[in-house]
């Protein structure tokens, strides 16, 4: 499965974004609502995307402020597991749901 030029809505309960994969190796995501409110953060990050198998891969980042994130993304299940190391050293772990926009 190729995901590259698509893209996903991915509601975590507390946050909802759009995942765009530009490429194998660039992902823009936007969030668009936190805690309730609207919101129009985006940025674009280089990524490393592996293929555990098919319909399921490992997406790994950093973003501009230091943020690491793990994700993994289950396209048979319409599930996503999320990791994220703030840069004050904060760790948090969602699951979520991904589906095609």
């Amino acid at each position: 499965m190729s995901i590259k030029g698509n893209k996903f809505l991915v509601q975590f309960g507390m946050a909802k974004a759009i995942l765009r994969f530009d490429s194998d190796i660039s992902l823009t995501f936007t969030i668009t609502e936190k805690n309730g409110e609207p919101q129009d953060t985006s940025e674009t990050v280089a990524i490393k995307m592996t293929e555990l198998r098919p319909r399921l891969f490992l997406i790994t980042w950093q973003e501009a402020s230091g943020t690491t994130v793990t994700q993994v993304h289950d396209y048979e299940h319409n599930a996503i597991y999320s990791n994220w190391t703030s840069t004050d050293g904060e760790f948090t772990n969602l699951k979520g749901t991904i589906t095609p926009v």
